[in-house]
């Protein structure tokens, strides 16, 4: 499984150092309401699909590690892209071996610490931006 985030110009691309697929959830909630009829009975409308959200448990390394790929950003880049891009509209790519999908999305959570070994523990909650 690969992700990546990037600008909506596709000038600034972040690739995942490491994702565990076991630690990647998503969710499509359906919007529903409940209602109570004069009878007293519950009356339940579906309504239409919410907004895709994700949520990735991972770790930026704080070294090269040789079981991680190549060319992977350290936990010092990562934490600056996630920085200076908190506030923006990005484009999430997901690539599995399954399928491959792509959204629009915001950074809704983004917590993080660093461990005695420098690398830096993260949870990450990516939600759907629609505009319109």
């Amino acid at each position: 499984m690969e992700i990546y985030l990037s600008t909506l110009d596709r000038k600034n691309i972040f690739r995942f150092p490491y994702i565990d697929r076991e630690k990647v959830d998503y969710s499509s909630p359906l919007n529903s309401e409940e209602f109570t009829n004069s009878q007293g009975k519950k009356i339940t409308l579906i309504g239409e699909e919410g907004l895709f959200q994700m949520r990735i448990s991972s770790f930026f390394p704080s070294k090269l590690y040789r079981w991680l790929p190549f060319n992977v950003m350290l936990a010092p880049e990562c934490l600056k892209y996630f920085k200076t891009h908190r506030k923006s509209k990005l484009i999430l790519t997901v690539i599995t071996i399954n399928q491959t999908f792509i959204k629009r999305v915001y950074i809704e959570n983004f917590d993080y610490f660093e461990k005695t070994n420098k690398d830096v523990e993260f949870s990450l909650t990516l939600k759907e931006y629609v505009s319109k």
